[in-house]
């Protein structure tokens, strides 16, 4: 049945798994193709080096059978295999604590979660991590210490909000009244262990002060108001991608699960014996609560918490619910029915949603790459970019196909030569404006007010769902242009 699970997942995670990167994961490329000894150089890429490290294996790979290019491949060993692992590795949790039943159940349930179908699909690191957080887990519960030490650190590697589960789990050890001696001796290890990074990080934190100055508005793009984030990170992790609106599916399901998630909570508490039931009860305070509270307080001061940032930390919810369910069955059947029936649906719902909905997907560069190459000629046909280069997820399809021009900075308004440097783009009959990001960079629309100051007339748009609007300009003497069609504007 555990196998037949995983397969399920992993047919499951096939659809998309070769959709075109956006802008982060062409960026993550970039990067991690670049030489072995260049793979540290991440100052201004606000993660650890381990993602950049195994994506590098993976292109390394690619290249022994030609598809280092291939979207699909360069996923695999970053992300596909670390999300289906991490469903194996629930199991073995549920089983350990529970019952074999109970585990079946909690990797079924995050097989189907939208949430880590997408994230396992995608080349950033948050897939890496929940796989050391699910084993390091069970390491820890089969009191194996020295791996437990290795995957803490390696899942400090990975990701900088590991540090809030690695808390909650030293938590657990110290409600298990494991001696100070050990637990001394494994804090030292993984400290000494990630303790080389320090200055790096330094580095990156750095970068990243200095990248909330110069782009206003970059922090809201990143973080949201503390007590939606404390709304919004329960209902994705129910609801996975999909957008979550007041319509009477959303409150139906949800109400469904909350109401019987509650009503079996309110029942356990209640329980005679719920002492039988300590160690799961106290992972799951340590592992799961306490983490986010942790990391919800500390998004007072640094906004850090988001759905995908502590993925980490979605197989245990997971397990929260197998557990209800499993527990729950001979004496609440109908309750445990209803939990179970409802997380099934909204896999299936939000799955289908996510495979048939342009929006709930990746930012689709390569098929805009594609429509900009066919209707434009590079010869007469420049791209105009508001940020410091050019997107690096244009980068990657186009390869320095078209002409471009960039505003040089994050904020075109302390760019004081812009006027003179845009003029680059007079020799050219066409100039395509990208809106993407243009909100937080150039909020004053200084580039489009130059490009028709220079004598180029708007002629239309091309809109993709994600990124926006493109905004194509062609200079006033330029022949007529078709109504419906870009075709043959060379």
């Amino acid at each position: 049945m555990l196998y037949l699970i995983i397969f399920v997942a992993l047919l499951i995670r096939l659809p998309l798994l070769g959709g075109s990167f956006w802008l982060d994961e062409a960026a993550q490329y970039l990067e991690s193709a670049r030489p072995l000894s260049q793979q540290l150089q991440i100052r201004d890429d606000f993660q650890p080096p381990l993602m950049h490290l195994v994506t590098f294996v993976g292109i390394r790979l690619g290249e022994l059978f030609g598809v280092e290019r291939a979207e699909w491949f360069v996923r695999l060993l970053p992300s596909l295999i670390p999300g289906l692992l991490s469903i194996y590795g629930i199991y073995l949790i549920g089983k350990a604590l529970h019952k074999p039943k109970t585990g079946l159940l909690a990797s079924f349930f995050l097989s189907i979660s939208s949430l880590h179908v997408f994230y396992s699909q995608e080349l950033r690191p948050y897939s890496l991590p929940t796989l050391w957080a699910v084993f390091s887990t069970y390491l820890l519960l089969q009191k194996r210490w020295f791996g437990f030490v290795i995957l803490s650190i390696l899942g400090l590697y990975s990701s900088y909000l590991y540090p809030f589960l690695l808390f909650g789990q030293l938590l657990f050890l110290v409600w298990q009244k494991t001696p100070w001696s050990r637990l001394v001796m494994m804090g030292t290890a993984i400290v000494a262990g990630f303790a080389p990074w320090l200055p790096k990080f330094l580095e990156q934190l750095a970068a990243g002060q200095a990248l909330r100055s110069s782009m206003p508005g970059w922090e809201e793009v990143v973080s949201l108001p503390q007590f939606k984030t404390a709304l919004l990170v329960p209902a994705k992790f129910i609801f996975g991608v999909l957008d979550l609106e007041p319509t009477a599916p959303f409150l139906i399901l949800g109400g469904m699960i909350v109401l019987s998630t509650l009503s079996l909570s309110l029942s356990l508490w209640r329980q005679a014996s719920l002492r039988k039931h300590k160690t799961i009860i106290t992972l799951l305070i340590t592992c799961l609560a306490i983490p986010l509270l942790v990391s919800w307080l500390v998004s007072f001061v640094v906004p850090v918490l988001q759905a995908k940032r502590v993925l980490l930390l979605l197989p245990f919810w997971q397990l929260f619910l197998a557990w209800l369910v499993v527990h729950f069955q001979p004496s609440k059947p109908l309750l445990s029915k209803l939990l179970a029936g409802s997380i099934i649906l909204i896999g299936i719902w939000s799955n289908l949603a996510y495979w048939q909905t342009p929006a709930l997907q990746r930012e689709n560069w390569r098929a805009l790459q594609q429509e900009i190459s066919t209707r434009f000629a590079p010869k007469n046909t420049i791209l105009v970019f508001g940020f410091d280069a050019p997107f690096a997820s244009w980068q990657y399809y186009d390869r320095e196909q078209f002409p471009t021009f960039s505003s040089g900075s994050f904020n075109t308004s302390v760019n004081t030569n812009l006027a003179e440097q845009i003029k680059i783009i007079d020799r050219y009959s066409y100039v395509l404006l990208f809106d993407y990001l243009r909100d937080l960079t150039d909020s004053g629309n200084r580039l489009e007010q130059l490009i028709l100051d220079l004598g180029f007339r708007e002629a239309g748009v091309l809109d993709y769902p994600v990124i926006g609007f493109v905004r194509i300009y062609a200079k006033s003497t330029t022949a007529q242009l078709p109504n419906d069609s870009y075709e043959n504007w060379d």
